[in-house]
Order: C-alpha cells, then structure tokens, then sequence
C-alpha cells in the first residue's frame, strides 16, 4: 500500500483514508489547511486492496512502525469509515480523535446502480461519459468527478469488485466497545436510511462516541463537496479553535466596556473600598 505524508515534524499527525474508487486527491483542499497544524498522512487504495481487515492490518502495522502506535486523529470516508472502524478494533488506542462518516456498519444489498456498473460493467465505467452519469448518481458535488473517473481507470476490475464487496458486507466489531479515544460519526439527513441506520448502530456500541447530523447533506456532502466545512468541523472538534476564539472575544468585549482585570484584582480593590469606607465611619 503507497501512504503519502506532509512531514511537519513535532506536529500531531492527522490520517485520512478516502472512500472506494477515489484517491486523496479528493482531501486536496483540506491538506493546504490542515498542514499548518497537522502532519498529514493519506494511505492510498490502489491495486494491492483485497480486504478491509487486511488494509487496516497494514495500517496498523505503519503507525506502529512510524508513530509509536498512536497519532492524534484518524477519519475515514464509507469505505475508508470502514477501515478505520476496523483499525480500532484493532487497537483500541490507536488515535485521541476518530472520525467516520458515511460508512455503512452492517451488510447491505447494492444500493446504487453505479456500484453495480462499476463492478459487472466495466467498460461503461471506463467511458468519460457515463463514468459521468455514475458519479453523479452517488455525489452531489463536482470537485473529485475527474479523480473519480481517473481511479476507476487505473484500477484492475478485480479489485473494483473486491472494494465494492467489502463495502457492501462489513459488519462491526465487538472489540470497538474498549476504544480509548472521541469518536464523530458524521451522516447527512439525505443518505439513504442505511447509512442512518448505521451511525446508530455504532454510537450504541462505542460509549465515547456523538452523532453529528449534517443537515441536507448526502452521501460524502462534507469532506467532498464542501472541504471548508470539514476543516471548520476539525478546528471546532478536535483543536477547540471555536471555543478558543469565542474566549478571546469575550474577554475583548470586556475590555471595551471597561478595563478587564482579573478576579484577584476586583477582590483586592473592593478590599480596600471597605477599608476606606471603615476609617471615614471613625
């Protein structure tokens, strides 16, 4: 499995695993902002997929080697959500922050009918045009339309089949119950019910996780079609920058109306005010 990385050293590292027939050309806008904060680390699934089990083993085994075996956020999207559900039964301390979203937790039938062309039809799914109408049956925005296409290309049929297989037939794990970390489980009020059903199915397994509700978004509707978000979601979630800013601005505010001094200070002058009031009584 090729991993690229955007090496900022000291930096907590932030891993992000893209969903079935895409690449992380699709998390291009959110590198240029996350790497500020974050080392970014973005495995690839190419033509070496075979299983989601065996794809999070080999994870597991690079965060091990590279990371010590734990680095600060880990995400996915569907079959990438897959896999990193799959990492944490794995090793239940492998992150501080997980993030899945759109991923489906239980096996299902196919649910769109580009994932049956891409899988039984494959020289539809390799003309420009149709591979077109495909992408937009299952996305709503227009930015990894040209990764989506290209991937399809570049991948051998059989493991199109085997991604879509997987996607398909995943069932969670029991051993999700111990994870040490948050979890976000992030679903758009238009996915279809499954996808629902799913985010349910494992906020009521891992204690330590919330549902974020993405109000009308649909299927990949926040990490493909509107990066801005999802990078406002991690400052909010994971770096508190919110709640950083929303202090600074308070603390601003006060010191328009009047001049801010801390509360020893406001004690000490009400002190002396007492003081000054008792030897004027005498």
């Amino acid at each position: 499995m090729e991993i690229k990385q955007y090496n900022h050293k000291k930096k907590p590292v932030f891993m992000y695993i893209h969903g079935e027939c895409l690449s992380p050309n699709s998390f291009n806008t959110q590198i240029k902002e996350l790497k500020k904060d974050f080392e970014i680390v973005l495995p690839l699934l190419d033509n070496t997929f075979v299983s989601i089990k065996q794809c999070a083993k080999e994870i597991v085994e690079y965060i091990c080697s590279h990371y010590n075996g734990h680095i600060q956020v880990l995400a996915g999207f569907s079959l990438g959500g897959q896999i990193v559900a799959e990492i944490l039964a794995i090793k239940n301390d492998i992150c501080e922050y997980a993030i899945i979203e759109g991923a489906l937790m239980y096996p299902v039938k196919f649910h769109n009918w580009s994932d049956i062309v891409a899988v039984h039809f494959p020289m539809l799914s390799h003309n420009k045009l149709f591979n077109s109408f495909m992408y937009y049956a299952k996305y709503t925005d227009t930015k990894s339309e040209k990764v989506y296409y290209k991937t399809i290309n570049d991948l051998e049929i059989k493991t199109v089949s085997n991604m879509y297989k997987e996607l398909h037939n995943y069932k969670i794990s029991s051993s999700l119950d111990n994870i040490t970390g948050k979890l976000a489980i992030l679903v758009g009020t238009r996915e279809g019910r499954e996808y629902r059903k799913s985010a349910d199915i494992l906020h009521k397994q891992i204690k330590n996780s919330e549902i974020f509700m993405l109000m009308k978004y649909c299927y990949g509707g926040l990490s493909l079609d509107h990066p801005e978000e999802y990078i406002r979601f991690i400052k909010s979630w994971v770096q508190e920058k919110d709640k950083q800013s929303r202090i600074k601005s308070e603390r601003k505010q006060k010191e328009q109306e009047f001049e801010y001094m801390p509360n020893w200070k406001h004690l000490l002058n009400w002190y002396q005010s007492k003081k000054e009031n008792f030897n004027t009584c005498d």
